[in-house]
């Protein structure tokens, strides 16, 4: 069973780290990233508010008013791991700029050797793999560019990413791709809480679109392009005060998968400067990732002032006998 183990995730990591033509070059763009987002399943193209924009749909970008920071590690299966670093900031009169670096260590992949007739030979040469990725964004308000009743709640961002992969001495290529898109916020009604009294306030009702990835590698053909859209509903004081409820539901399709299903809640409750939050999500095709499709995770965050927020996150995802991802992530807002 542990060679089993062991031949399974130096397969994972090998398709993490190769693409065949037609089937979606760079696959640093495959792995899942960010923290909340994939806390609630990647159902997160609607709700994209913060730095996970950069992953999940740049018009979140649009969001950003001052100059926030996100450095994420993911300790994502046996001994690879994940790191990212996301910056922003937002200037009322032009939008928001921000920029993005990930790196992927792949960690050690150990050869198989087999005879001529296809029986097992014993290990060969250890060869390691990594991938990078390099990109700037930038997200608005349309209302910015023309104020209409339609403009005045829709955000719009693009996103332009270059990346890299190699594996020992002998493989490498880069890619340069795209995201693109848009998020259109219906308001219900707007929390007063200087008025409010406890009462329910369901807030508004989000609609995300966009597609990633749209690009070439430079050797092994196009970027792995998806097309997701997404909805997601807001409401504060659900069943008490003091709280934010958020439910998602995203569709996704990309080139060599059928439509994912993803869907999850981001529960949040204040204790004066301090919140707690508690998320879980689903992702109904995980098989592309060979894990379970449950995830979940936790933060705390603290408020410094009207606008300084420091958080801190935490998410797992079981991949069943490959083991776990576990990332934490530090967000500060300044």
């Amino acid at each position: 069973m542990k060679k089993l183990v062991i031949l399974a995730a130096a397969l994972f990591a090998a398709s993490q780290l190769f693409a065949s033509p037609g089937q979606g070059a760079m696959d640093i763009l495959k792995v899942p990233s960010g923290i909340r987002s994939q806390a609630v399943g990647g159902a997160y193209n609607s709700v994209s508010d913060n730095l996970e924009a950069f992953d999940m749909n740049p018009a979140g970008l649009s969001t950003i008013e001052g100059t926030d920071m996100l450095f994420i590690q993911d300790f994502y299966l046996m001994d690879m791991f994940y790191d990212s670093f996301y910056y922003a900031h937002g200037n009322a009169d032009i939008g928001t700029l921000g920029a993005v670096v990930k790196y992927l260590n792949g960690g050690s992949i150990i050869k198989t050797n087999e005879t001529p007739i296809g029986t097992y030979a014993g290990e060969g040469e250890s060869v390691s793999g990594s991938d990078f990725l390099i990109g700037v964004g930038y997200g608005t308000k349309m209302s910015r560019l023309l104020y209409n009743d339609l403009t005045k709640n829709m955000e719009a961002g693009i996103t332009i990413d270059f990346s890299g992969q190699n594996l020992g001495p002998t493989y490498s290529d880069m890619a340069v791709s795209a995201d693109i898109g848009a998020i259109y916020n219906i308001i219900l009604e707007e929390p007063d809480f200087m008025q409010n009294r406890g009462e329910t306030i369901w807030n508004k009702i989000s609609l995300g679109f966009d597609i990633r990835n749209l690009g070439f590698s430079f050797g092994s053909g196009l970027t792995p392009m998806i097309v997701a859209a997404g909805a997601s509903t807001q409401v504060f004081n659900l069943f008490g005060l003091n709280n934010r409820f958020i439910y998602s539901l995203d569709l996704d399709i990309s080139q060599a998968d059928s439509l994912n299903i993803r869907t999850g809640f981001d529960y949040m409750h204040n204790f004066g400067d301090f919140n707690v939050s508690l998320r879980a999500g689903y992702d109904f095709n995980p098989s592309d990732r060979l894990y379970s499709g449950i995830s979940g995770g936790a933060g705390i965050g603290f408020k410094n002032g009207q606008t300084s927020m420091y958080s801190l996150d935490y998410v797992y995802s079981p991949y069943g006998e490959l083991g776990s991802s576990q990332k934490m992530g530090i967000y500060l807002r300044l």
